[in-house]
Formats: C-alpha cells, structure tokens, sequence
C-alpha cells in the first residue's frame, strides 16, 4: 500500500489510508459470507495484503482514475478484474515458456515449468490474488525484485526465462551442451541456470575477441582485458551491448544481457586474484 499512497498527496494518502481499513472489513464480510466479523490474524494478513495489491494494480492500469471516489465494492471488483485479465495475458506467456529449449539439461527448470500449471488452477484473484500458489525451484540469473507478488510476479519471472531462452537459441545447441557440461558436469541435477555459463562464456569471447560460434577465447586475452579494476565494469557493459547486437537481440534481451554483464563485475574482482577464470567464464571447447 505504501508503494501505491507515496505517489498521492498527504490528504489523499491519509484518506487512503482510513478508506484501506473499509476495505479490509468488506472484503472480510464477503470472505466469511457475512457470518463473522473475526478473521485468523493470519487470514487477515493475508486479505490486507491482497487488497493492497489490488489497489496498486488497479491504479497501473488506471492511473487516471479518481479511484479514491470508487466504493469499496467497485475497487474490489474492478480491481479483481484487473487481475483477472492479468491472468489470462499470463498464461500465454506460461504457454510459450513451456516450449522453453533446454528443459532436459535440467530437473529443476523442467519441474518449476511444470509446476506453474497448478498456479491457474489455484490462484484466486479475488481474495488472495497476492498470493503464488505453486512451486517454482529454478533460479534465474537475474531474480525478480522482491516487492512484486502474485500474478505480476509470475509474469515477471516467465518474462525473464523467456528471455534467457531466447538469448540460449541464438547459439548452436551442441555448444551451448559444452559450455554447460565445462560449467558444471552435474547441472541437470543441481539447482543452477543454464543460461548464465552461457551468457559469460560468449561476453569471455566478446572480450577476449574469440570465436562467437564455438566460445572459444583466450584466458589470457581476457585477463589482459579485465586486468584493471578502473574500466572493468565498462569493459564488461561494452561487451554486453557489442554481444547484444552481433546476437541481434530486441531491447528487452539486450538490456537483460548487458545487466548480466554488469553483474559480472564482482566475481571478475575475486578470479583477477584466483586466476581461475573457467569458474566464471567457462569455455564450450572440450
């Protein structure tokens, strides 16, 4: 709620505020079908938190909205139909991430496709549309932030795996194979992602101006390029914006891989001193 009443002026924030406590008791009559004012303080919580959520996805998608004059009713249900359609542009997107290219090099990316199913046969958009109801154990190289919850969430988290899907098909599946057995000969059963060996395997060739197709590059080469802690992080953004356009990628995968380059720079800090540089930039040669 905070999120949503920063960006109103001091009256209508504490107008929200009082109206928020409205809310809450309407939809906690609707909840128990009018036959207790008394919820669980957990239940509670959890309905809060959702009416929260509803407000602020009500006022992204109508920010023109004088939603303060609304009754309750209306901004629970318009709200919910928000949602709903949310919903539904989600599962397209869950479709799409179903095809996604490399699901048998590992269990957990197969299992968490999976397992997205259950969350549109359980998600309720109405009372706890704050909620993820489903199991999903694959780790992104680049995690959603923290605030987002429910459906928008979710949304957030297939667009980031088709993106790294995308970004993986523009390389031969034989080499993407290589890089991923040199970076970790156990990935299908680890919880790892398989883009990010990947992803640093062709920024090591951009650097390193090695071969794109087989990511193949010089150690040494790369270590002379990174070698100065003044213009490494510039170093690895040029890179990422160079990858980006010799891969052709649209600007929403082209700004994903140059955050994946950035996010490099501290681990390039620790192997400059280790020098073992295929922990972090593994190579597809065998």
């Amino acid at each position: 709620m905070e999120r949503l009443t920063t960006r109103l002026p001091e009256g209508e924030r504490t107008a929200w505020r009082a109206k928020l406590w409205v809310l809450l008791r309407v939809q906690t009559e609707r909840y128990t079908t009018g036959q207790s004012t008394s919820l669980r303080e957990e239940t509670a919580r959890a309905l809060l938190q959702s009416i929260c959520f509803l407000l602020e996805q009500l006022h992204q998608a109508q920010p023109e909205r004088q939603l303060l004059t609304r009754s309750p009713e209306a901004l629970l249900w318009e709200g919910s139909e928000v949602v709903r359609r949310q919903t539904a542009r989600t599962r397209l997107r869950y479709e799409q991430a179903c095809r996604c290219l490399y699901q048998e090099e590992s269990i957990s990316l197969r299992g968490t496709v999976i397992g997205i199913r259950a969350f549109f046969q359980a998600y309720d958009p109405y009372f706890f549309p704050a909620e993820i109801p489903c199991d999903i154990d694959y780790q992104l190289s680049l995690p959603v932030p923290e605030e987002l919850l429910g459906v928008a969430w979710l949304r957030a988290y297939l667009d980031r795996l088709l993106t790294e899907d995308a970004i993986l098909r523009r390389f031969a599946p034989e080499t993407v194979r290589r890089v991923l057995a040199n970076a970790s000969p156990n990935h299908r059963e680890l919880l790892v992602n398989l883009y990010e060996p990947v992803a640093a395997a062709a920024l090591g060739a951009t650097v390193a101006e090695g071969d794109l197709f087989t990511l193949d590059f010089s150690y040494e080469g790369l270590a002379k390029e990174l070698a100065s802690p003044l213009t490494r992080i510039e170093t690895l953004e040029r890179a990422g914006e160079k990858l980006a356009h010799r891969l052709g990628l649209p600007s929403g995968a082209a700004s994903y891989l140059r955050e994946t380059a950035r996010a490099l720079a501290p681990r390039v800090e620790v192997v400059t001193r280790s020098g073992q540089w295929q922990g972090v930039f593994p190579r597809g040669v065998s």
